[in-house]
């Protein structure tokens, strides 16, 4: 069969009807001697002119296969590989190239070249984003209460509806050091106009990073971290906070894992015209937390989250511990035709006691403490627009049932804008 190559060499070029009709030919000759070099290495001629990879790497893997030895051919294969957007086959023929003694110096720089280029396809993107532009409503904005109760000594303010205009935004980074190591990092900002009580337009950014060390078999991560914020109310200068803390993850198996967090802030408050004695809470806060999660089927997941946090002020009317539970569930579906709906809804409860009396009790000569019930109730539903981009509404009621009438309060809020995420 070696003396047929000749005559291939001279077969059909460049019309694309005879190279078709060729390929055939060889293919057919194929059937009955595979192992026929001069065959196959005319295969890969022809097919790679009609850029019929799949055809190509059909023909050099029968080469390999009678010559396994042969790092020219695994390169070969690698390259077409390459060509077709197969890069973990890319790379699997790449390593065996790279093991083998005949590679010379051009060969082997590059396979590291196409190794690198493999590998940077095949690894998800360190970076990760999530955005939103929207609107929302509130029944009572301010979170003003409904009547003056017999424990109120002053009055206070009443409800007031009110709406605001907002963008938000999240960049991630996890950049894989090594394979125990990687770099984490995460900056998230967010604003809010309101329409109607500007001394509520609300500025947020911060910004965290920390290593996570992660077991070989992935049960077990650690990830201590800083933290910095920053907060804007009413466009003055309001909260300034720095920290650090730990997270620790233990999956089960996939979709099934508990999180324990440890959090720290120094935070700093600010006086303004609106907030005259913000600097009482200026202070101390600590995070105790457990989040779990639970991937009940491929569509179905449920979310929950204990925490204790304990507030350190500078007033003791403004420090306290607050106790915090909720659950959510993540519902995947599809809808009217179209792919990857999310619905979740979710429920919250916190009690929080404050550990000093307010001015308004104190100058009443009264010894109340502050003591709250939040209740909240709500869902998330995602409608997808295309690729990574969806429409998102939120609901959420809230009601605070409190030992001080002037901190009763009940609010329903509805947010709604488009979101993209990648």
């Amino acid at each position: 069969m070696l003396a047929a190559a000749p005559s291939l060499a001279q077969g059909a070029t460049g019309d694309p009807a005879a190279l078709r009709a060729e390929i055939d030919s060889v293919y057919q000759q194929l059937l009955v001697d595979p192992s026929d070099r001069a065959l196959n290495r005319r295969m890969i001629d022809i097919a790679v002119q009609l850029n019929d990879y799949d055809a190509a790497i059909g023909a050099v893997e029968r080469l390999i296969f009678y010559d396994p030895s042969n790092a020219a051919l695994q390169l070969e294969a690698a390259r077409f590989y390459m060509q077709i957007e197969s890069y973990a086959a890319a790379a699997g023929y790449l390593k065996d190239a790279q093991a083998l003694p005949d590679l010379d110096a051009a060969q082997r720089s590059e396979v590291a070249t196409l190794l690198a280029q493999a590998r940077r396809e095949t690894e998800p993107s360190p970076w990760s984003g999530f955005g939103q532009i929207g609107a929302r409503y509130q029944t009572n904005a301010n979170h003003g209460s409904v009547a003056l109760g017999l424990s109120e000594p002053l009055p206070f303010e009443k409800p007031e509806a009110d709406w605001n205009s907002f963008a938000l935004g999240t960049l991630g980074l996890a950049e894989p050091v090594t394979d125990n190591l990687s770099i984490e990092a995460t900056v998230s900002g967010y604003y809010a106009d309101q329409a109607k009580i500007n001394r509520l337009d609300l500025g947020f950014a911060e910004a965290t990073v920390g290593p996570r060390l992660t077991t070989e078999d992935g049960g077990l991560s650690i990830k201590p971290f800083a933290i910095v914020q920053g907060i804007l109310l009413g466009d003055e200068p309001y909260q300034s906070a720095y920290g650090g803390g730990v997270v620790t993850r233990l999956t089960f198996e996939e979709g099934w894992w508990v999180e324990p967090t440890f959090e720290y802030k120094n935070r700093s408050y600010y006086n303004s015209d609106d907030y005259p004695d913000a600097t009482d809470q200026t202070g101390d806060f600590f995070t105790y937390a457990v989040d779990l999660n639970a991937e009940v089927t491929d569509n179905i997941a449920v979310v929950s989250r204990l925490a204790y946090y304990n507030n350190q002020a500078a007033a003791d009317y403004q420090s306290y511990d607050q106790y915090t539970v909720s659950l959510a569930m993540l519902i995947g579906f599809d809808l009217l035709g179209v792919e990857d709906w999310s619905l979740s809804p979710f429920a919250r409860y916190s009690y929080t006691s404050f550990k000093g009396i307010a001015p308004t009790e104190a100058y009443a000569a009264l010894d109340t403490k502050r003591r709250d019930n939040l209740w909240s109730v709500g869902a998330n539903l995602e409608i997808p627009l295309r690729e990574n981009i969806a429409f998102g509404v939120a609901v959420e009621y809230s009601k605070n049932v409190s030992n001080l009438d002037r901190d009763d309060y009940e609010n329903l809020s509805v947010i709604f804008g488009p979101q993209g995420r990648f």
